[in-house]
């Protein structure tokens, strides 16, 4: 079963990068749209990220794409907070249509992945390739070629350390430091 799933999920990322375009670094004090993927165990540390996010980037808009196996109780999904569960991938591992479409809806300048953990490897690259994103980031020795920007990391960085070490790589390349 799970050959099956990356088999297909392959599939769906190989066609992604044929029609992956030029990346956009964004200009981080331009008010950027940050998406950030995280997992079910990540998220329950959103509000430091959102304010650590908030101190450093001047963002105009900052949404969390978070995997979970059931929607939490005290956080409504939104254009703040969007959830995906396992239910709402098929048999063959790819996402249902009403799901897929709703990303497919969402547009960013940079996408952040925070998922370290090698097994969700697959699925994070499929959900960032049906969100319309110009500049993806991970963290970890992750797919080059899927992301624009991939930052040496170890598994056991702090969240919020990974934040200001991705500011100060986009300063860096923007030349504002």
């Amino acid at each position: 079963m799970k050959a099956i799933v990356r088999f297909f999920r392959r599939r769906a990322i190989s066609g992604f990068l044929k029609r992956k375009k030029q990346c956009i670094l964004p200009d981080i004090t331009n008010y950027p749209t940050v998406a950030i993927l995280l997992n079910e165990e990540q998220f329950k540390r959103h509000k430091e990220i959102e304010t650590a996010m908030n101190r450093l980037f001047n963002m105009k808009r900052l949404t969390f794409v978070t995997y979970v196996n059931s929607q939490p109780q005290d956080v409504l999904q939104s254009d703040r907070h969007f959830y995906i569960k396992k239910d709402d991938f098929n048999f063959w591992g790819l996402m249902n249509d009403d799901k897929k479409e709703s990303l497919m809806g969402l547009s960013f300048d940079m996408m952040v992945d925070f998922v370290y953990k090698s097994d969700d490897l697959l699925t994070n690259q499929y959900i960032i390739s049906l969100i319309n994103n110009t500049f993806r980031v991970a963290f970890g020795h992750r797919c080059t070629s899927f992301y624009d920007l991939v930052i040496d990391s170890k598994k056991d960085d702090d969240l919020l350390r990974r934040i200001e070490i991705l500011h100060d790589y986009l300063s860096m390349l923007l030349g504002k430091r």
